[in-house]
């Protein structure tokens, strides 16, 4: 599936009250994918789809906000489509490109490693939910200020 379709896939899955926008990157290269606010929280996502071997590729550029995005404490996510199964993975951005800046990787395969920042592997519910939670249980959550 290409990124397109994936985008295109997860705006009909959305529940009704979701704000989504999807960010185009001609001038600013790295930025995340989509802006997603559902219940009451920010979502910084970037998206991607699995080549063969069921490997992705992250730009350097992608590494660098996902890193400037953590620095800063907030959350980012990774949310991957696997095109053999069809499975979503979310994982942590800032930690998996750590892993990826620390490695002097651009390209990994899919697992389910806490270390390289996986979170859940699900349906676009789970996925978004457990990214909710997440940046409830810290200081982001916009009910704890």
């Amino acid at each position: 599936m290409k990124e397109k379709n994936f985008f295109l896939n997860i705006k009909k899955q959305l529940p009704k009250g979701c704000f989504i926008q999807k960010i185009e990157n001609k001038f600013n290269s790295g930025f995340v994918d989509l802006i997603l606010i559902t219940e009451k929280n920010p979502l910084f996502i970037e998206l991607k789809t699995t080549k063969k071997g069921n490997r992705i590729n992250v730009e350097k550029s992608q590494i660098s906000t996902h890193l400037r995005i953590s620095a800063n404490n907030y959350v980012s996510f990774f949310l991957v489509h696997d095109s053999l199964t069809s499975d979503l993975f979310l994982f942590e951005g800032g930690k998996l490109c750590n892993y990826l800046a620390t490695n002097q990787l651009c390209t990994l395969a899919i697992s389910e490693k806490k270390e390289i920042g996986f979170l859940v592997r699900g349906s676009l519910k789970e996925c978004l939910d457990f990214a909710n939670h997440l940046i409830c249980e810290g200081e982001v959550c916009k009910d704890s200020l």
